[in-house]
């Protein structure tokens, strides 16, 4: 049986809602109108009322700045999750059209601007990201990045180290051909997934 995820989600104007017809704000509503206010206990009564919202405020007001924290921070990780995949397929990209020409000099210019290093930068890149806070959609997306650097970084490897006078039909005899067909597709995937608004 798959377990479901339950969101939920509070407005400004739900929390209104609840607070307003809270058993707290009704009973203040009430004493506020029915208490003899011409009475000498009429001051006694207002501090009591005055506390009573001062504590509700005083757990309101930082409560709510957490939560602004919260969603900022992982706003902010996913956006850095939407570059990362937007790097590790451009670098993606770029090395299997290397391998498909099978001319050295394109994979010269390739180890030129020092694309076995990015690979590592990338792998160490998605590592960094936490599982924790994130929903099991968005893990899926970090795992499959994940995968998609480790593989990207063996292929780099094995390209950097390729010896076009032993074989020189590169693009047939790459040993990991069928990894970059099934892992093109995930990069893909992810990018597909990630939200639109979420800033590239």
């Amino acid at each position: 049986m798959l377990k479901k995820e339950i969101v939920i989600s509070f407005t400004w104007l739900s929390i209104v809602k609840v607070l307003f017809f809270s058993p707290a704000v009704v009973i203040s509503a009430w004493l506020i109108f029915y208490l003899p206010w011409s009475s000498p206990n009429a001051p006694a009564w207002v501090q009591a009322i005055g506390s009573v919202a001062a504590i509700i405020a005083a757990w309101l007001i930082p409560y709510q700045h957490e939560q602004i924290r919260i969603k900022r921070q992982k706003e902010d990780l996913l956006a850095s999750v939407a570059w990362l995949a937007l790097r590790v397929k451009n670098s993606f990209d770029h090395m299997t059209d290397v391998i498909l020409r099978s001319e050295p000099k394109a994979r010269e210019r390739w180890l030129f601007f020092s694309q076995p290093t990015d690979w590592a930068i990338h792998r160490d890149a998605a590592r960094e990201f936490p599982l924790t806070g994130f929903t099991s959609d968005e893990i899926s997306w970090l795992l499959a990045l994940r995968s998609v650097t480790e593989f990207g970084l063996m292929c780099a490897e094995s390209l950097s180290l390729w010896d076009f006078d032993e074989n020189p039909n590169l693009a047939d005899d790459f040993p990991h051909n069928n990894g970059i067909e099934y892992h093109l597709p995930q990069i893909e995937w992810v990018l597909r997934e990630i939200p639109p608004g979420i800033n590239r």
